[in-house]
């Protein structure tokens, strides 16, 4: 997909190294479409090993011997919207496995599928299904992935929470205040007259227009320009107004940190921009979600519009192994325990949905046959 190059990410790291037991403390709050995924797979999926069964991993017993005696040290990098789950269940891993010592890290999921075709990580999270080029690069490195769908997420379009001017907005609102044809706007008025040629919902007032959001190394920029712009874009294009190599206006603050993006919002009255749901929703005294229409009527983002794919702008979120790697006692137990029941628990506790059982058994059966490639 086409996007307009945006700011470097910094990375967030959060080491979590635990070599005594603690107690699990987990600030969760609130808590599909896949339409948000890359259409079509690489190379049909091949299966190392095919047990009968794909029953859900046993999380395991705090009080085995053998379960205790496990050691080691796992890196995890990728999605900044993943990492809160991963933080999450390390925390809790690392109760029943103080030996076993975590760094997990959220620069975005470019730069995890990157990371992982240098041979860096032996898992990598991912807000959005792993690119065809992406797959590629790893494959010429001589890697091979298992591809685990972890979650649901919704994209909450936000502005600031005193902000009563705006309460919902259309795929064309948006490309007229974000789109590339947008570049230069300074304030919400600035795109009255594209969005009367668009159709949208305007006209809007005349506040300044301040946008705060992902830059392009992250998979909520990518998700949301697939599923909020590029049907508005592509059309534009094939009109003969729109830059074909850029989906997104270059000149807006571009933030890998959620939280950056977040403070930017709440500090300006007539702010818009976009986050992953879980955050927008821990935010709620700072922030606005607005109701987004797809086509089909406002839809305001919840858990569960979210989950049934009411909510326009949501993606499945992802977990990907090295599969060379699935064998270490500390990978196979740690993956083992976020895809039992218990580790699914900790996806709702990071504010996310869980997946329908469909999803969540071909996940489970990618990792206990050890399938490698695109799946989903």
């Amino acid at each position: 997909m086409r996007k307009t190059p945006q700011s470097s990410r910094r990375g967030t790291k959060l080491l979590v190294a635990l070599l005594t037991a603690f107690a699990l403390v987990a600030a969760a709050c609130g808590s599909d479409d896949d339409s948000s995924d890359d259409g079509a797979a690489s190379a049909a999926a091949t299966t190392a090993a095919a047990p009968a069964a794909t029953q859900a991993p046993a999380a395991d017993d705090s009080g085995d011997e053998m379960a205790d005696s496990i050691s080691g040290s796992i890196d995890v990098t990728g999605s900044s919207t993943v990492e809160p789950v991963t933080n999450l269940l390390a925390e809790a891993f690392s109760e029943r496995h103080p030996d076993v010592a975590f760094s997990v890290a959220g620069p975005g999921s470019g730069d995890g599928h990157k990371a992982a075709a240098a041979g860096e990580v032996p898992i990598w999270n991912s807000s959005r299904q792993i690119k065809d080029s992406e797959a590629e690069d790893i494959s010429a490195a001589g890697i091979e992935f298992i591809e685990l769908r972890v979650g649901i997420d919704g994209i909450s379009v936000i502005t600031a929470a005193s902000n009563d001017s705006v309460d919902c907005l259309s795929f064309e609102d948006l490309y007229s205040l974000v789109g590339i044809e947008s570049t230069g706007f300074s304030s919400w008025a600035d795109a009255n007259s594209l969005n009367a040629e668009l159709g949208g919902t305007g006209p809007f007032g005349h506040g300044a227009l301040e946008i705060f959001a992902p830059g392009e190394e992250s998979g909520t920029f990518d998700s949301f320009i697939e599923i909020a712009l590029e049907g508005v874009w592509e059309h534009r294009v094939e009109e003969g107004h729109a830059d074909e190599n850029f989906a997104v206006r270059p000149d807006y603050n571009a933030s890998a940190n959620d939280n950056v993006i977040i403070d930017g919002i709440a500090g300006n009255q007539s702010s818009l921009g976009w986050v992953g749901f879980a955050f927008a929703d821990e935010n709620r005294d700072k922030v606005k979600l607005v109701e987004v229409d797809g086509g089909d009527g406002c839809v305001a983002p919840t858990p569960q519009t979210i989950a049934s794919a009411e909510f326009p702008i949501a993606r499945f979120l992802y977990t990907y192994i090295d599969a060379a790697q699935a064998s270490d006692p500390a990978i196979k137990a740690f993956v083992d325990f976020m895809l039992s029941d218990e580790g699914q628990t900790y996806v709702v506790d990071a504010g996310y949905v869980n997946l329908d059982p469909a999803d969540l058994e071909q996940s489970r059966s990618n990792w206990v046959n050890l399938t490698t490639g695109k799946t989903f």
